[in-house]
């Protein structure tokens, strides 16, 4: 082994000095042919940036980016799950591909997608590493930057946020942190949060025209300013220095964020802002509705508000809150009182362009609605925020807060935060007397109400359901599924407010909400207007109330109100599975040993449906969306709205072809044939996405010019099948379960139905005993070459239902 090294090493240096036609040092730019090797540096025309290759210790080397002569500081890393070994360089070739590459192995950085005339690569002054052609370099025309991939450290001019163009969400990572621009989807509005394992950690915003709201470390000083845009095409987070001074933001491997300047005296860093120093920039210390201020005790309530649980903040436990001391009427007898200088709280939905006027007359003609605010985005305070829910996560800053106007009960018109201190005896004693008198009128008014209302009822009411296979004794007997109340679930989810809204699909939408009994749950509420009708409806209430299996998601009831329709089931608290994997910023938290575990249960939970349950079921729309994730990423199969009931495992054929695009098997979409083995295909597509953490449908190869399946099956037959290991994740140190995992997809993708494995042979497969069978090879599999390229599906001579890849 001795030897070898010595010989490669000779190697090297006579390649470097003799055989490469040009080779680059200490230079800006790297042309077509030209080649940076291990020793080398590309260095910015100010002198002020390196580029080049370095080992954060022995026998690895990475392409890193520092600042030139300040030491130790690499602030972008571009092969950090690739690290190469001897003979490092990095290659432009006259395509404009470029590559690094070691004696053994090539790793791709980027290959265009168009005709390069004049391909170069360039480290500008300001650190950020470009590529595209040479006469549009000047103009800021890149194909590819550094500044869309950093890592732990942003400079000026770098972003946290998205591109919608381009598809690019830039974010920063270092340990078990991410510090990322949180998306606006569901109308709320985008603001910095720093989260693990999807768990918020601290929260910065939403932005307000001039700052984020109550974050003064983020508002203009004697250092750097902070600039945010937000757009149609873009919404981004960046920061540009002040005097010229040398400054980066950093997220250290124990979560704090820094802002660090560079001192010519002392020639260190000097820390000077930090993001999350203190208790309050921790996620909802005061817990709901409670007010977080920098003394001792750190939490108070809003003026109305007392703690919820008294003996818990004696004990300086302050989770539970605050709640009000007089409840709310839900009428237009409410009230909006004004509270100054305010952190807004989290889960801020944009309401539109409105004046305060009317922004506080819509809230308070939703129920759900806690608050409102008016910010000045557009120079005239008309962009309405509103909450939906609880207030969490506030606080009171020095000088960055807004003003928040919070739904009170009639009667209760003093404004300010109180912070609680310094009331007289008599004051409290009068607070008592007036909260004692007042509940005890509610409580008289609420018994008459209720009394009024069953004499009104008994005399008027006939019942809402009285249609044969409707009604909750004929939809499930025989089984302990609960038939809820409609008002128990518009109760539970805030009357299916937005901001408790998780989920979409052809059926209507899914809502979080949380019962008297404290149990979370997930109501899937169908759109009077969805494609899918009564039949589907209780299909998939027959089928799931007799199905138990810890793979397979738990139905807890359902509910008929008229024409309304919805379906209660267990809370699945990370979501679906196509949000966990497609995610560009969350898709890095989950590691191959998740991965493979969540391929696992998938296949488990397939073979109680074909093998192991009194029936044989084929659920004939799985696909990623319809994959749940518990609080400890275990999978649950949903969705049974398509499924059917098999007598015998034989094939059928069905006039109605209906399913997902990317998933749906060959002999289905041709010719209406369906049996177990068309969700063995479906657990293949299925399986080669969480490999590759890439969509099936709408992917293309950039090189082979294949879509997923056709990828996976040309660098298996090629023997890089673990190329096809999503990038972004650290590669496991045993990768025959990878290896495994894409055999078992590929086999399950074969054209012909007979030729794929039945999911217990699968589940045998991914056994790790079992390992060592995975001795005969995969098929020609079918390519889906049209519908994974052109976006449209084939024609068939039976009737086609095709949803989306969304969650149902």
């Amino acid at each position: 082994m001795a030897a070898m090294l010595y010989w490669l090493t000779i190697c090297h240096l006579l390649i470097s000095t003799t055989s490469y036609a040009s080779c680059v040092a200490s230079t800006d730019t790297l042309f077509p042919n030209q080649f940076l090797l291990d020793g080398q540096t590309l260095v910015s025309s100010n002198q002020r940036f390196e580029m080049g290759f370095f080992s954060p210790f022995f026998g690895y080397r990475y392409l890193g980016l520092w600042y030139k002569n300040l030491g130790p500081n690499v602030v972008w890393v571009d092969n950090r799950f690739n690290p190469l070994g001897i003979g490092a360089r990095l290659v432009i070739d006259k395509t404009g591909c470029i590559f690094l590459q070691d004696f053994f192995k090539t790793v791709r950085i980027f290959k265009p997608n168009q005709n390069v005339p004049r391909p170069v690569l360039q480290l500008l002054d300001s650190g950020n590493l470009v590529f595209g052609d040479s006469s549009n370099l000047t103009a800021g025309e890149y194909l590819w930057q550094s500044f869309d991939y950093p890592v732990d450290t942003l400079l000026p001019g770098m972003k946290v946020g998205w591109d919608q163009k381009t598809g690019i969400n830039r974010t920063i990572i270092s340990g078990d942190y991410l510090f990322k621009l949180e998306s606006g989807d569901s109308g709320q509005s985008p603001q910095l949060v720093l989260v693990t394992k999807q768990q918020t950690v601290s929260r910065w915003g939403p932005w307000d025209g001039r700052k984020f709201s109550g974050s003064d470390a983020l508002m203009d000083n004697d250092n750097f300013r902070p600039i945010f845009n937000s757009t149609t095409d873009a919404c981004y987070f960046t920061f540009e220095a002040k005097d010229d001074s040398t400054l980066k933001l950093s997220l250290n491997p124990d979560g704090k964020i820094q802002f660090l300047r560079w001192n010519n005296a002392t020639m260190v860093w000097a820390v000077v802002g930090i993001l999350n120093e203190d208790i309050c920039d921790q996620y909802t210390t005061c817990g709901p509705y409670g007010v977080c201020i920098v003394e001792d005790p750190p939490c108070l309530c809003p003026d109305g508000f007392i703690a919820a649980s008294p003996g818990d903040w004696d004990k300086m436990d302050f989770t539970k809150g605050c709640r009000r001391i007089i409840p709310l009427n839900y009428t237009d007898k409410d009230v909006f009182v004004k509270n100054r200088g305010l952190k807004l709280p989290d889960n801020a939905t944009y309401w539109g362009m409105l004046s305060p006027e009317e922004c506080g007359e819509k809230c308070l003609n939703e129920r759900s609605c806690m608050a409102y605010t008016n910010v000045n985005i557009n120079g005239n305070s008309s962009k309405c925020l509103v909450w939906l829910a609880d207030l969490l996560d506030m606080r009171r800053p020095q000088k960055s807060g807004n003003d928040i106007f919070i739904r009170m009960a009639h009667g209760k018109l003093e404004a300010p935060v109180s912070h609680g201190r310094g009331k007289t005896k008599r004051k409290r004693e009068w607070i008592v007397f007036v909260s004692l008198i007042s509940v005890a009128a509610l409580l008289i008014l609420s018994t008459y109400k209720v009394l009024c209302q069953a004499m009104r009822t008994e005399v008027l009411d006939e019942p809402e359901i009285n249609q044969p296979g409707n009604s909750p004794g004929a939809l499930l007997q025989g089984t302990d599924v609960i038939a809820y109340d409609s008002s128990a679930l518009a109760a539970a989810t805030n009357n299916f407010s937005l901001a408790n809204k998780i989920g979409h699909g052809g059926f209507g939408n899914v809502y979080k909400g949380l019962l008297e009994t404290g149990i979370e749950i997930a109501v899937k509420k169908q759109d009077v207007t969805s494609r899918q009708g009564v039949k589907e409806f209780e299909n998939e209430v027959n089928l799931i109330a007799k199905l138990q299996h810890r793979n397979l998601t738990k139905l807890l009831g359902y509910c008929i109100h008229g024409v309304e329709k919805f379906l209660v089931y267990e809370f699945m608290a990370n979501n679906s599975l196509d949000k966990v994997i497609f995610d560009p910023a969350r898709r890095v938290t989950v590691t191959w040993p998740t991965r493979f575990n969540i391929i696992k249960g998938i296949a488990k939970g397939l073979v109680y449906l074909h093998h192991d349950s009194r029936l044989t079921i084929l659920h004939r729309d799985l696909k990623a969306s319809n994959v749940l994730l518990d609080r400890e990423m275990m999978p649950k199969i949903s969705d049974f709205g398509l499924a059917r009931v098999f007598n015998d495992d034989v094939e059928e054929k069905t006039q109605h072809v209906v399913g997902t695009r990317g998933y749906m098997s060959p002999e289905y979409i041709e010719n209406g044939h369906h049996s177990t083995k068309s969700d063995v295909f479906s657990f293949g597509i299925l399986v080669l996405e969480i490999v590759s953490g890439q969509r099936n449908w709408g992917y293309r190869h950039p090189i082979y010019d294949v879509g997923l399946v056709g990828y996976a099956w040309t660098i298996w037959n090629d023997g890089k099948a673990i190329e096809l290991l999503d990038p972004v994740i650290e590669k496991p140190g045993d990768l025959n379960e990878v290896l495994a995992c894409i055999h078992v997809g590929l086999l399950c993708c074969e054209r012909r139905a007979q030729d794929r494995p039945s999911m217990i042979q699968v589940v045998s497969l991914l056994e790790e005993n079992e390992m060592s069978r995975l001795n005969f090879v995969p098929l020609d599999p079918y390519f889906l070459k049209e519908l994974s390229h052109s976006g449209r599906s084939r024609d068939s001579v039976n009737g086609f239902t095709i949803t989306e890849s969304t969650a149902r």
